[in-house]
């Protein structure tokens, strides 16, 4: 192996430039590949004020919630009119007048470590595998399905996605599906950028294993290669480490931002770990070979001592267990130190047939990833089906000449660098060890029966959140759930506000002896609020964007920051303490995040048919917050819903 490392630099002197050059920022690509659509348009400044102050009335004190309103009024009256037509103007010259204000302000300012804090990880369902063999033959596969994926991104043939509701047919923005393999965040002072790897035009993937990092091609110069010499490029991989790497260096990129920034800069100081960085930087997506996380730590509370949850299983390792291994990879002693968080695409196959992903989330939203896994997870279900199994996968070998061999990644580690190593290894460790997980399954009802009430399942089960955390903690609190605004030219997304006076007189009739009839009429008005809500965000009319604006522009123009973004009524507002996310997949998949604030919640949710999947996330070290009583309040709250309706 250390004889091959001699042949990287010839490989990467092909794409030196691209050190200097990969974009710094937040470009955001693919110009011809996107259908013609509008730009983000900038809402009108006393209705975002007005919407502002809805929202924030629930949660706050009726005292706190008139200085809000004073703040408002004296922004509509002094700052705001001149902030708002500088907006505008930005509006106009720009493609999206927002994104890279909200993508330093998201994700690029965030000094926290990624794992958990930001990079959301995918659970699939597990595999049978017998041996390593059937583990590399699914890798195999699953990396032959990414580069048919590859292939149409590079062919700028990914069709275009169109809306479903809302206006349905309308085209929906594809940029950041063709940054799914060409991204890479680096980390850097003061803060992150996104480096562009489009024009590298990489030959190889990066596979990790026993915390070891190899480059592995994946073409000839003729072709790309077949299923079954990928799986033999997997064989030669695992064949030649048998040992845990003493120094992974990958627990570095587990740090917190500025200390990974600068350790960074340090390892670059070497030729050979610059050539070693590049190919990892570079890779179209990497392959994390792991090992099992046992189940006396990693599972849930309910299923510590026997497996009393349904779901998925594997051996006597439950889903929560697996949520913690695609998350963070279970700590320094386990499968962290075989990522690298930086990059947007990790898939992870462990040996016990757990399978699933950790993703870097500044360049897409989750739901374009799960749906290309849901594409994948098909293929594997139809391949099973009709027993189209061979041994090594679909194809053979197609030719005498000869194959790129894998190398493996050296790196020139001084002991101040072994040093950050092993305080990363502290840091994440207690980092884990903090972590309050649960993937819960709701089992009494799922998406079939709230369409037959005639409700969105998304606005159902964000008044479900609602109720199940009033009826635990005895208040509401700033809530955040995703809305995209891929309609418009580089749109992510915007910020859905579920606490409204709707939904507060709702939860609280819930909790009374009010009547089933004025708990229901009061139940549709949330819902008819909680449905406006939505629709004014996917259609550009959202406040959090705006607001944001404002306080951006402010800055750039000089005028110091209003009164109103400094007060304590907008740090509550702003004070998530349910971070929440519907990410729906036609297969049984789920995907999890931790909580965005010490005392507080993270709650994805998938509605099935027949169930409800929750990934809930919180700290230990909160002694307010337990993912398990939250789970129970949902379940009571969910079957009282329901009671309620039929």
């Amino acid at each position: 192996w250390k004889g091959t490392v001699a042949d990287l630099p010839g490989r990467i002197l092909n794409r030196a430039s691209s050190l200097v050059t990969s974009g710094r920022g937040s470009s955001v690509d693919g110009e011809d590949k996107q259908p013609d659509l509008p730009k983000l348009p900038v809402p009108e400044l006393e209705k975002t004020l007005q919407r502002y102050l809805e929202a924030v009335q629930p949660i706050l004190q009726p005292h706190q919630f008139e200085r809000a309103q004073e703040l408002a009024k004296q922004l509509a009256e002094n700052e705001g009119p001149e902030l708002q037509h500088h907006l505008v103007e930005r509006q106009m010259k720009l493609k999206n007048w927002a994104y890279e204000w909200w993508l330093n302000d998201m994700y690029m300012n965030n000094p926290l470590c990624l794992p958990i804090n930001s990079n959301p990880g995918g659970v699939w369902p597990p595999q049978p595998f017998q041996n390593l063999d059937d583990q590399l033959r699914f890798a195999s596969k699953l990396t032959s399905f990414l580069l048919d994926f590859k292939d149409v991104l590079d062919r700028n043939e990914l069709p275009v996605e169109t809306a479903a509701s809302r206006e349905p047919g309308q085209p929906l923005c594809m940029a950041q599906h063709y940054r799914l393999m060409t991204s890479y965040r680096v980390p850097c002072l003061p803060r992150d950028f996104r480096r562009d790897t489009s024009g590298c035009n990489p030959d190889h993937i990066v596979v990790a294993y026993r915390k070891h990092f190899f480059t592995c091609p994946i073409k000839t110069p003729e072709r790309r290669l077949t299923t079954n010499e990928i799986f033999n490029q997997l064989k030669t991989i695992v064949q030649s480490e048998t040992s845990n790497n003493e120094n992974p260096i990958g627990m570095l990129t587990s740090q917190k931002r500025p200390v990974w920034a600068d350790e960074r800069i340090k390892l670059l100081g070497e030729d050979l770990n610059k050539q070693s960085m590049d190919e990892i930087e570079t890779c179209s997506f990497i392959i994390c070979l792991d090992d099992p996380l046992p189940s006396q730590y990693f599972n849930s509370l309910l299923n510590k001592k026997k497996r009393t949850t349904s779901g998925h299983w594997m051996n006597d390792r439950d889903e929560t267990n697996m949520l913690h291994q695609m998350l963070h990879g279970g700590g320094s002693v386990f499968n962290t130190g075989n990522r690298w968080f930086d990059k947007t695409l990790q898939f992870v196959i462990s040996s016990d047939g757990a399978i699933g992903l950790c993703y870097e989330h500044s360049s897409a939203e989750g739901i374009g990833v799960l749906n290309l896994i849901d594409e994948f997870l098909g293929k594997i279900q139809e391949s099973s089906s009709s027993n189209n199994e061979t041994e090594a996968g679909a194809e053979g070998d197609k030719g005498p000449e000869p194959i790129p061999q894998p190398i493996k990644l050296e790196w020139n580690i001084s002991t101040e660098a072994r040093n950050a190593i092993r305080e990363a290894c502290i840091e994440i460790d207690r980092y884990i060890e903090d972590l309050d997980l649960m993937v819960y399954r709701y089992e009494g009802y799922g998406k079939s029966f709230i369409k037959k009430c005639k409700v969105s399942p998304d606005v159902y089960l964000q008044l479900a959140l609602q109720f199940a955390f009033y009826s635990l903690h005895g208040k509401m609190v700033a809530t955040y759930e995703s809305a995209s605004t891929r309609r418009y030219k580089h749109g992510r997304v915007d910020c859905i506000r579920s606490t409204t006076m709707e939904a507060l007189e709702w939860v609280k009739s819930m909790s009374t002896d009010s009547t089933e009839e004025d708990r229901q009429r009061k139940f549709h008005s949330a819902v008819e609020k909680q449905t406006t809500i939505m629709v004014e965000n996917i259609l550009g009319e959202g406040i959090d964007i705006h607001l944001m604006g404002l306080k951006q522009q402010a800055l750039e123009c000089g005028m110091g920051v209003p009164t109103l973004f400094q007060d304590e009524t907008f740090k509550i507002a702003n004070h998530f303490a349910l971070s929440t996310s519907q990410l729906p997949t036609k297969h049984d998949q789920f995907m999890g995040y931790g909580a965005v604030v010490p005392d507080g919640y993270g709650a994805s949710y998938n509605p099935q048919p027949g169930s409800i999947i929750f990934c809930l996330s919180a700290f230990c070290s909160c002694p307010e917050t337990s993912t398990l009583k939250f789970s129970q309040s949902l379940q009571r709250c969910l079957d009282a819903m329901k009671q309620m309706l039929e």
